[in-house]
Parts: C-alpha cells; structure tokens; sequence
C-alpha cells in the first residue's frame, strides 16, 4: 500500500508554538522531529486527520483536524522518544461513500502492522467507515454520545444514524455500549430497538456516579467512537447539538484515558468539533486534551489475559443457584482488574471478559451480575 495515494503530509510550518510553550518538550517537535527520522512501520500510534462532513447534520466539521493540531502540539510530549506520528490529512473522496473506502483500506494497513490509529474527524458517521476495516473479524465498539445514533428505518446515513448502517452491514460486531447518554433525548422506542440488537448504553448519571465502571466496557473494544456533543455546551461551546447537560471536559479526558488503555483497542475517532461555533478556541483545546489522554493512556497500557498467564491472576469461584456452573472470576495480581468466564454451551468453549469488581461484589452477594447475562445473550446470538 502507497500511503501517498491517501494522505496528504503535515507541513508543521503552518503551526508556530505559543511563546510560553518549552520548545524541546512539545509534543508537536516530537511528531516533526519523528517524520523526519522514523519509518512509518516502526511507529506506535498514528495521528490522522479526516476532512470530511458531508454527511454530518450540520456542516463545519470538515474544519476541525488542523484545529486540534495547533493545540495538540503545544501540550506536553508522552515520553522523550515516544515512536508517534502525524501522518496528515486523509485525501477525501469524490463522496463521502469513496472517503469511507479510503479511511477502511488506512485503518486496516495499520491494524495489520500492529499500530494505533487516531482519527481527528470529521463527522461522526467516519466510525462507519472505519468499521469497514473489520469486516473479516469480529469487533467491539464503544461510543460517547449524548443520544442513541440509531433512526430505524434510515436510507441515507448521517452523523446521527450512523449505528444503524454499521449493525446491518457487520454481523460480525460482537458487541457495542453508548457511555453517557441522556435520557431526555432518547425514545423509548429506540432503548427498546438497541437493547433487541444487543447494544448497551449507559446513562450520563450511570458513569458519572462510578466512573470506574466505565473502564471494562473500554477494555474489551477495538474501536471508540467519541462525539463532542455529548460534552455540555459550556464547556465545549463548538458543537451543533449544544445541550446545558453532559460530559464535564475532565471526565471525557478520563473516559479517552480509559479508551487509551485498553487492551485491544485498536482506532479510536474524535468527532463533531465545529470550529466557526467555538468560543476562544475553547473546544479545540479541549479536543486535543482529550486526544492527548488517548495517547497518554496507550503509552502506559498494560496488556494482561487471563487464558495466557493464569499464574499472574487470583482466581474466584462462587456457586449459584440459578445457573448450572459456578460463576469464575479473575483479578490482575498487578493491576487488580477484573475479569469473569463465560461458558458458551452451543460450541462447548469457555469466554472470557472484562468485568468490574462491582460484578464480583454482586456474585458475592449471590446475585448474577447483569454484565454476565449480557455476555450469554451475545455468545447465543451468534449462535443463530
């Protein structure tokens, strides 16, 4: 694959550094100094931007990649020789449907070579597009959006239908959790329609009382998918849907950090920022802080499996009485992370999945935790 075909290369001329910045420690004069020296392969993570919202509800988006970078590359650098690039922007297509095409074949050149993939959108119906790169294998996606982007009987996709078109054209999507919705802008029939698809969602009250929770839904996913609108309008002033409740700035850094960190995360999307709407810049700072929590995360990852390196996990096994085997529960002796088995009868083979210690403390109690009912649902649906 010829990347020059699909990007188009930073000119890091166009970003002068504010004067209170430390030039040697930027975290901009770590990625120009990295597209000079170190090949492509030989990088951890990759920073791509896409210009593109032709399918957005409302237009400005497409504005926002080079945005993020002037604040982006005034933050701190990760580490001193932290292999990250900037590899530019996306070469968009002739329609959105051709820059979907693109971002799948960019996706999936990194993810075959081991390397993250952050995308600086954009419009938020780009997480189709980057599904596409996993069409040959099973998937988990996670999204932080103030609303359920699903609209039953769409035709032509949006940023705000998008979940639609990736449920109907990957079957292979194992699983899929909205962090932070509200319920005031959410029908009970599209609840009814995600929970009948097996599509999760929390609401904003839900992770902000235990944000703690939000961690294992993060850990098990290879895509996250994250919309600034579901920030609070004064504190991210650059977006269209403008609600006066949502995510606070820092708990959206600490979502992207959880995102950043987890085990099989593989792309991860920033969406939806529109510039010409911004106050002072002030959602273009918080979108690269955001980012730079991503990536600060991914650097510090600890990649731990229970089935590979049993001796490094306590195990817990607690006896039901409403389930036939007893429910099996693991803790990292090195992290304190948890993780539960599933046993899926329709193959004979034993699952296992990122939990909280809050569904040990439930199985403690001899309640089965309802993470573990979710999981049955999903091995049997793929099943059928």
């Amino acid at each position: 694959m010829n990347l020059q075909d699909y990007l188009k290369p930073v000119d890091f001329s166009g970003f002068t550094l504010p004067q209170w910045v430390q030039k040697k420690y930027a975290l901009g004069t770590l990625l120009e100094k990295n597209s000079e020296k170190l090949a492509v392969d030989k990088a951890k993570i990759v920073l791509i931007g896409v210009e593109e919202d032709r399918n957005s509800v409302r237009e400005g988006a497409s504005l926002a990649p080079n945005k993020i970078r002037e604040y982006l590359y005034a933050l701190n650098r990760i580490a001193p020789r932290f292999k990250m690039l900037d590899l530019g922007n996306l070469i968009v297509g002739k329609s959105a449907a051709d820059t979907y095409f693109a971002l799948k074949d960019v996706c999936q050149y990194f993810m075959e070579q081991g390397i993250g993939v952050v995308i600086m959108g954009g419009s938020q119906d780009l997480t189709f597009g980057i599904s596409k790169a996993f069409e040959d294998q099973f998937f988990n996606l996670v999204t932080v959006d103030p609303k359920l982007d699903f609209y039953k009987g769409a035709k032509t996709i949006n940023s705000e239908n998008y979940l639609n078109f990736v449920f109907e054209k990957h079957p292979n999507l194992f699983s899929h959790v909205t962090l932070g919705y509200q319920n005031y802008y959410t029908d009970a029939l599209e609840l009814t329609h995600a929970t009948d698809i097996n599509s999760d969602h929390k609401r904003l009250g839900q992770i902000r009382y235990n944000m703690a929770e939000v961690e294992p839904y993060m850990r098990g996913a290879d895509i996250f998918s994250f919309d600034l609108n579901s920030v609070r309008q004064i504190e991210a002033p650059g977006q269209y849907f403008g609600s006066p409740n949502g995510v606070y700035a820092e708990e959206a850094c600490q979502i992207a950090h959880y995102a950043g960190m987890a085990d099989q995360m593989k792309v991860a999307g920033f969406f939806n920022l529109i510039p010409s709407l911004d106050r002072d810049d002030l959602s273009s700072k918080l979108m690269a802080q955001i980012i730079w929590h991503y990536v600060e995360g991914f650097y510090f990852k600890v990649v731990e499996d229970p089935a590979n390196k049993p001796h490094e996990f306590s195990e817990f096994i607690i006896e039901m009485d409403d389930v036939d085997l007893p429910l099996t529960f693991y803790q990292s002796r090195k992290t304190g992370r948890w993780w539960m088995k599933v046993y899926n009868q329709n193959d004979d083979t034993d699952h296992v999945f990122p939990c909280s210690q809050e569904d040990y403390d439930l199985a403690a109690r001899y309640e089965i935790p309802d993470r573990w009912w979710r999981n049955i649902r999903k091995l049997n649906q793929l099943a059928k």
